[in-house]
């Protein structure tokens, strides 16, 4: 085609119909599937505890949901309360492993993050943390006269919790091996708010139901698998995916009596392999005071913005977020600023649920150049290699938390390390590439 204009002339790329659809603009599944929730399993204990569930290996597995419910409560107390996203408050820690790979684990506040920024938008977001159990206290709406239900996705390696840029399914059928994911519980009493007055014995001590689901893929053909087309005894197939290293927490002490002081923390433990980007997100005592038996408020999900954080490598800055400046840059390299709305139970009687004036927020610190959520589970942005190394993390806090006064208040860094990875399946098994 003749050049048009001097743009076409000096523009490098290949010419797309805009007008027609042709094989340039228009795609095909190449083997037909269909998608069904029928793998259901019973939680083996309702008050709390460990949960193991197998996945057999005949099909691809997408995302896993656990969904949780409380009883009516008849007396319907005045002094308890439920915290916005309970379903994932429940969550102690989740183990997965892939038939023969190694064994990793994270932590329910980490399930959350991870699923909440995987979200396309705020809205989104918000939705998910509602979905994963309301606030429900005595004379609000839902109140604890009614059934309380939560459902939560669990966030792995292999799944992406959204219609955009979601990943293809996890192809069990290469595994000899079942996958195992399994699922730790907190005392199921102890994620409740007990204001004065109340009764820490008045709390539920056990669910009415709690069910694991998982979202499949079948081929319509089992003669389309990979392992009835390619020898897999020679061959490997490698499923791109992203690792969340189990969290780390660092206490910061009381809040620095000078308002505006910075603190230094040296971040430590990093594995062998690149780290595409760091999470950190800052909780404070005040906010979770309740103390098992006793009374209390608890708020696990009230995540708090350092006003300031600068990231060092060897000397070098990869990350300066000075003056509240991060959620901008994560705004602008992504599609969400990194916060979700978010609800504080106050002392009141009944407890009642405040706005969280600017939700709950995190900090997400970049090394691999950003790439959009729809490219981001396929193409390998590279991030860095920090074996045996440290960063260093100048922060302030901020002067205040919801629930207490400067200088009463103990803050906790929570941090994730996000990695590049690969599932590279052979021989019946699977395991990670870093």
């Amino acid at each position: 085609m003749a050049a048009t204009s001097t743009q076409d002339m000096v523009r490098p790329g290949e010419c797309l119909d805009l007008f027609y659809y042709d094989g340039e603009t228009s795609k095909k599944q190449c083997f037909p599937t269909t998608q069904n929730t029928k793998y259901v399993q019973q939680f083996a204990n309702l008050t709390g505890g460990s949960s193991v569930f197998t996945i057999p290996p005949n099909s691809g597995i997408q995302d896993v949901v656990c969904n949780f419910q409380f009883a009516a409560l008849a007396a319907n107390p005045t002094n308890l309360a439920l915290p916005r996203g309970w379903g994932y408050a429940l969550i102690k820690q989740v183990s997965f492993r892939y038939g023969g790979s190694s064994q990793f684990f994270l932590t329910g506040d980490q399930i959350l993050q991870n699923a909440l920024r995987a979200q396309p938008n705020r809205s989104a977001a918000t939705d998910l943390l509602t979905l994963g159990g309301n606030f429900a206290s005595s004379g609000t709406t839902p109140s604890l006269a009614n059934t309380q239900y939560a459902s939560v996705v669990l966030r792995l390696p292999h799944s992406i919790p959204s219609g955009v840029g979601k990943a293809h399914p996890f192809p069990t059928d290469l595994l000899t091996q079942q996958v195992q994911i399994t699922v730790e519980l907190y005392p199921v009493n102890q994620i409740w708010t007990v204001n004065a007055g109340g009764s820490a014995a008045a709390a539920p001590t056990s669910l009415s139901n709690a069910t694991f689901q998982v979202q499949q893929v079948v081929l319509n053909n089992a003669g389309d698998a990979l392992a009835r087309r390619v020898d897999m005894a020679v061959n490997a197939y490698a499923f791109p995916c992203e690792f969340t290293q189990q969290k780390q927490q660092i206490d910061l002490g009381l809040t620095p009596a000078v308002v505006g002081s910075s603190q230094s923390v040296v971040l430590t433990g990093f594995r062998s392999g690149e780290v595409k980007a760091i999470h950190c997100w800052l909780t404070c005592s005040t906010d979770n005071a309740l103390v098992t038996g006793a009374t209390g408020t608890y708020n696990p999900f009230v995540w708090y913005l350092p006003l300031s954080v600068i990231m060092t490598y060897a000397g070098d800055i990869y990350a300066r977020y000075e003056n509240s400046t991060s959620p901008l840059w994560a705004l602008i390299n992504g599609n969400k600023a990194p916060f979700v709305d978010n609800t504080y139970i106050t002392t009141n009687t009944p407890p009642t649920a405040a706005a969280l004036a600017s939700g709950s927020q995190w900090v997400e610190l970049p090394f691999a150049q950003t790439m959009v959520d729809e490219d981001a589970h396929y193409v390998l942005s590279h991030g860095k290699p920090i074996t045996n190394g440290i960063v260093n993390l100048d922060i302030i806090v901020p002067a205040t938390p919801a629930g207490g006064t400067q200088g009463t208040s103990r803050w906790v860094l929570n941090v994730s390390y996000i990695y590049n990875s690969t599932l590279l399946m052979s021989q019946g098994t699977a395991d990670y590439v870093f």
